[in-house]
């Protein structure tokens, strides 16, 4: 019994081998290739003969530092400690080449998330450029119905039954839009002419307002379309609508804007492949004057414009004839609509009322 109690005793009072270090393993050569990091030692006769030691993914190493005339590579959580007694920087150079691939992934890897980002924004951007022209069409078409001596009711109301409740878009890139047709769409039911068009107004103000609002410090200059394309292609609806609605009302004077039209679509077709016919858009707008289907002139007018938002914005490829681009015409950053407010409507307008930029238009009761 005594032995077997001694024998328990010494067992337990034994204390565990100390764990070896890690030896160091001697290298003379070390070669990357296909990302994969091989060292060498020269073995043999003369020492002629190359022995891989170790292999090493590239990709794998999760630290790699250098301390005086050793190296300590990481990889799937095992740390490789190696030295040399070679002359040369032998492991200096492989910390500049695995640090260089790492700052190419990193590289790569930052472009990859910033185009993915930018890809994202082009398609956030044309979806609410593509939101905003068809609520820009739906509140133009009420102010324009509006303007007839004998208001068609039954077709605003057809209109009105279009828009919803409200229109609202949220990004990831972009901040939120929201358009609230109740107000207008009540006015329309209980045909209130002035409360119609002071909310079709305020629909256009929140629209203008919207992509007037973007910053372009939070821009991809070299993303087409981007911020300023968008307040470009926007400017230049309202602009567009706001000439057939004054050729509705017979506003003879129309050159100001016209000129403001062409300068910001030469200046879109400048830097993108966005480039409306002016002369076929111009010709079809002076249709309204002797054509007796009116919306027909005034879809056509827009289709023309809405036939180049197809092509998506895209950058302009065209191969420039000289070293110097044609410096971009100024234009005003303001559309002639939306105006700050609503007059009261006249019970007997003269036959030529017209509607001067930035005043709203009468309506009939």
């Amino acid at each position: 019994m005594r032995l077997k109690r001694n024998q328990f005793n010494d067992s337990a009072d034994q204390k565990s081998p100390p764990k070896k270090k890690a030896k160091s393993i001697e290298v003379t050569k070390i070669e990357v290739s296909d990302n994969i990091a091989k060292f060498f030692v020269a073995k043999g006769l003369g020492k002629k003969q190359w022995v891989v030691v170790r292999e090493i993914p590239v990709l794998e190493i999760e630290h790699i530092e250098k301390a005086g005339g050793q190296l300590s590579v990481t990889w799937k959580g095992v740390t490789d400690t190696f030295f040399t007694k070679e002359k040369t920087d032998l492991f200096g150079a492989l910390v500049n080449q695995v640090n260089g691939i790492f700052e190419d992934q990193r590289k790569t890897k930052e472009n990859e998330e910033k185009e993915e980002k930018a890809a994202l924004r082009r398609n956030e951007l044309l979806g609410v450029i593509n939101t905003s022209v068809g609520v820009i069409d739906q509140m133009f078409n009420v102010l324009i119905d509006l303007q007839d001596k004998r208001i068609n009711w039954e077709r605003l109301e057809g209109y009105s039954d279009g828009f919803g409740e409200n229109t609202s878009f949220t990004g990831q890139t972009m901040p939120p839009l929201n358009f609230d047709f109740s107000k207008i769409s009540s006015a329309i039911k209980t045909q209130s002419p002035k409360e119609a068009s002071n909310e079709a107004f305020s629909i256009l103000k929140a629209a203008y307002g919207y992509f007037n609002g973007l910053s372009v410090d939070d821009e991809f200059k070299e993303n087409h379309p981007n911020f300023q394309d968008a307040k470009s292609v926007i400017l230049a609806y309202f602009i567009l609508n706001d000439l057939l609605l004054g050729k509705v009302v017979g506003d003879k004077a129309n050159k100001d804007e016209i000129s403001q039209l062409e300068s910001v679509l030469q200046n879109l077709a400048a830097k993108t492949n966005f480039k409306v016919n002016i002369d076929e858009l111009k010709s079809t707008i002076n249709k309204i004057d002797v054509d007796s289907n009116r919306g027909r002139v005034i879809e056509r007018s827009r289709e023309i414009f809405k036939e180049q938002l197809k092509q998506n914005l895209k950058p302009n490829e065209e191969v420039l004839t000289t070293t110097q681009s044609a410096p971009e015409k100024e234009t005003s950053t303001e559309p002639a609509v939306p105006p700050t407010d609503v007059t009261q409507p006249a019970p007997q307008p003269a036959p030529e009322a017209s509607v001067p930029p930035g005043s709203s238009p009468e309506v009939q009761p």
